[in-house]
């Protein structure tokens, strides 16, 4: 009769527990136990399914064509691309393994398949590791462009618990698959970003996929998550203005007018003024909302100056008895600028090469509309 599998798996490890420095606490035997590869001389703990998957993957078995290799099964959960088994209970019998060596005894360096075992009684030292580096956490999920999740969300993401009250090894459960391992953080990551709950949760977290509508399933743009812009004030602007001019109606509302004077501007980067010759071509439209768009030239306060050309554009709206007043010269000022949205995109530019930076910058800015005056700040996107 053929040997089975699991027979194939523990002939082709050796079992031993580390004592002494090798133990958690000196001078005490670990309960759990180690196995050593008679292959490959690679040390990990006893665990029948991932000695079985170490047998499918061990680079020293190619130097042994003629040694039993254990299939993968759908039964065992071996090699499923996106899963991975529940870990065995620990063997903690000392019965005699099949490869002749108690299971109180410790494994040879060097040893290989077919080799003299140590005679009993002789204390040995197990062989120094080989384990190869292991790869890398991709950065991001196969297939699904998530980002590997950062170490407080691999620890949020698995319940521990000891599976006997004498175990000193702990386990670990999925909250989003329930599927049980050995706690280590490294394989907790890697079995996050192949966990189709977690995958599918995350994917609900993209605030495009929480839209009232959103793209098909599959599609790159479901799955891609994007980083949110940040805002942060920049500037304030104070645009002095001449009375607006009413050049008349035109194709989508009255068009008017209105000369730059003069003005000041100050923040995080820099101050100066604005030199007069600016103009805004202002558009209102029947529910008196107001377009605004605006050219001139700031100056700064460096000894030689630099000169920095600026642009706004946005809409001026409103309640339109809210906007009545606005357009009143009589009250306009005392109109409060959180009654009505002044919003704009600005855009700067030079050849200065103090300023360069400012140059591929882009702001938005919350405005108020006073009679003789434009004020707004201005908000760095990030």
């Amino acid at each position: 009769m053929g040997r089975t599998i699991d027979q194939d798996v523990h002939a082709a490890f050796v079992e031993f527990k580390a004592k002494g420095k090798q133990a958690r606490r000196p001078h005490q035997d670990d309960k759990c136990m180690s196995v050593q590869c008679i292959y490959c001389q690679q040390i990990r703990a006893k665990n029948t399914s991932r000695q079985k998957q170490h047998l499918l993957e061990c680079p020293g078995l190619q130097h042994h064509p003629n040694a039993p290799r254990p299939q993968s099964s759908a039964s065992d959960g071996i090699g499923a691309p996106n899963g991975f088994s529940t870990p065995s209970i620990s063997h903690t019998s000392n019965a005699p393994m099949s490869n002749g060596m108690a299971s109180t005894s410790t494994p040879v360096q060097g040893l290989t398949n077919g080799s003299s075992m140590p005679p009993q009684g002789v204390t040995t030292t197990p062989a120094q590791r080989q384990t190869p580096k292991p790869n890398k956490t991709p950065k991001d999920t196969p297939g699904s462009h998530l980002p590997a999740p950062p170490l407080d969300d691999v620890h949020a993401a698995f319940v521990e618990f000891r599976a006997k009250e004498e175990d000193k090894c702990l386990s670990v459960q999925c909250i989003y698959c329930n599927q049980v391992r050995a706690k280590n953080t490294s394989r907790q990551r890697q079995h996050l970003l192949e966990c189709t709950t977690y995958q599918n949760v995350m994917k609900e977290s993209i605030p495009a996929n929480n839209l009232l509508h959103r793209f098909d399933e599959g599609d790159i743009a479901r799955s891609l998550a994007l980083p949110a812009p940040s805002l942060e004030l920049d500037f304030r602007m104070s645009i002095k203005v001449n009375p607006k001019i009413g050049v008349g109606p035109v194709l989508f509302g009255q068009r008017d007018w209105i000369s730059i004077v003069g003005g000041q501007w100050a923040g995080r980067w820099g101050k100066g003024i604005v030199i007069p010759g600016g103009q805004d071509k202002q558009l209102t439209v029947k529910d008196l909302a107001a377009h605004s768009d605006a050219s001139y030239l700031l100056q700064t306060n460096d000894d030689p100056p630099a000169y920095i050309t600026a642009r706004h554009k946005g809409w001026r709206t409103g309640p339109k008895e809210v906007l009545e007043r606005l357009n009143d010269p009589t009250v306009a000022d005392t109109v409060p600028a959180n009654q009505y949205k002044f919003r704009m995109q600005v855009e700067l530019e030079t050849g200065d090469e103090r300023y360069a930076f400012l140059n591929t910058c882009h702001w938005t800015a919350s405005g108020s509309r006073r009679i003789g005056e434009i004020i707004y700040d201005a908000y760095r996107v990030g």
